[in-house]
């Protein structure tokens, strides 16, 4: 089962997408806030990050750069969620797999996911 680690703090869009992702056979471990990821488990890589921009505490953004530069997660596919930014905004500053605006297309977010973690 492919394991997706999920950083959003909107706790509706948070719970569909566990909801969703979780009837799609994947295993998704939320967090809420930028802190709560940090303080997970290291030991742990997943198959995919789903990272919203705009943290309470944080930045998207920077969680992205955080795991492209760490080499326990080299390979790892990104993808970055923004209802206010555009792929063409951060893309030198993180490098993420892939981009979904919001609001998001369920089909489509599927679609983005299935591409990010079979690329790797």
């Amino acid at each position: 089962m492919r394991k997706i680690f999920l950083v959003e703090d909107d706790q509706a869009i948070r719970e569909i997408l566990e909801i969703v992702l979780s009837s799609e056979n994947y295993e998704v471990q939320s967090f809420s806030t930028a802190r709560t990821f940090k303080q997970r488990n290291l030991l742990i890589n997943p198959d995919l990050y789903l990272f919203d921009v705009m943290l309470p505490d944080g930045s998207g953004i920077d969680l992205c750069k955080q795991i492209k530069n760490d080499k326990y997660n080299d390979g790892v596919p990104v993808i970055i969620m923004s209802a206010h930014a555009h792929l063409q905004n951060f893309k030198e500053i993180c490098q993420p797999d892939d981009f979904i605006s919001k609001p998001f297309d369920i089909d489509h977010l599927l679609l983005k996911i299935r591409e990010s973690i079979m690329k790797n």
